[in-house]
């Protein structure tokens, strides 16, 4: 390998892995913020649930990405091990499954609280919300188990397979040539299809109830602050539009629109590796608590400066 191949391979690790670190640590940030305040008060919100599972499995995710990509590089040999492969393969899919499912819980949620339902299904699992969502969470990580224990049969972890521990990419060293990670991206691709559509399924009808409901409190003077229900349709559809952007980015490679060597090719998959850092950035920005937090945190940090 010649000094410039090095040189971008050195690139390649340090530019993704550094977003990937500051998503693990911005999630775990949202995490013990939340569990703090439930230790002090010895309650712990409906919403706050799903925001702790979502940024536990966020961390998760990027944690296999960081550690997958520097075993990749420091032990290259982990490459040619198909049992190695398909078991990171595994991890992964668990990881990102699991974060579109408990989004999709957060969007729901939203969705049932915010929306008004006079009578039916909907309406009832208004009422019965808050026992709901725990058994969601818990569905969510079956279905995310499930999809992982898929990636090992022995039909999808063949010696032959194309997809290789480094993930998303890897530098070939005799001809510089970049091999995609097909199988991680065609599985992921099928995981968020579902996920995606309960998002936009939810996300639309939040929308519009919330702008019917301001226009009647407008129209009756109605003085109500709406500013928590506007933040959370906010927050819902930034993940929507994270999600869809995640899902495009899997579909491009899936009918492979981009050459390997293209410019387009590797935007896109650094917006795959940002995916954790920005969404923890949504969950924050839509959390007054959250966000008030990180404005004592960085207040505090600058005075003791």
């Amino acid at each position: 390998m010649d000094l410039a191949s090095k040189l971008y391979l050195l690139y390649s690790l340090f530019t993704p892995n550094l977003a990937i670190i500051a998503g693990a640590f911005t999630n775990a940030y949202i995490s013990f913020v939340i569990l703090l305040d439930y230790f002090k008060t010895q309650t712990m919100s409906t919403v706050n649930k799903i925001l702790v599972a979502l940024s536990l499995s966020n961390a998760y995710f990027s944690l296999v990405l960081f550690f997958s990509s520097i075993f990749s590089f420091v032990w290259p040999h982990i490459n040619t091990d198909p049992y190695i492969k398909g078991f990171i393969l595994a991890l992964l899919i668990y990881g990102i499954s699991s974060s579109a499912w408990i989004t999709t819980c957060l969007c729901v949620y939203y969705f049932l609280k915010i929306t008004s339902f006079r009578s039916g299904l909907l309406a009832c699992f208004k009422l019965k919300i808050d026992i709901i969502v725990p058994w969601f969470i818990l569905f969510s990580e079956v279905v995310s188990l499930g999809c992982s224990f898929l990636t090992l049969l022995p039909s999808d972890n063949s010696q032959g397979s194309s997809w290789n521990a480094s993930l998303f990419y890897s530098l070939n060293t005799t001809s510089g040539a970049i091999t995609t990670s097909n199988r991680f991206m065609k599985v992921t691709f099928i995981v968020i299809c579902v996920p995606l559509l309960i998002m936009i399924v939810t996300t639309f009808p939040t929308i519009g109830s919330l702008y019917l409901h301001s226009r009647r409190m407008e129209n009756t003077g109605t003085s109500t602050s709406l500013a928590p229900h506007r933040n959370a349709v906010c927050m819902m559809a930034w993940l929507l539009f994270l999600y869809t952007t995640v899902f495009v980015v899997f579909f491009t490679d899936f009918i492979q629109l981009f050459s390997p060597l293209s410019f387009a090719y590797w935007m896109t998959y650094n917006l795959m590796y940002l995916s954790t850092l920005v969404q923890s950035a949504v969950l924050i920005l839509g959390n007054p608590k959250l966000k008030e937090a990180i404005k004592i945190c960085c207040f505090g940090c600058h005075t003791s400066w």
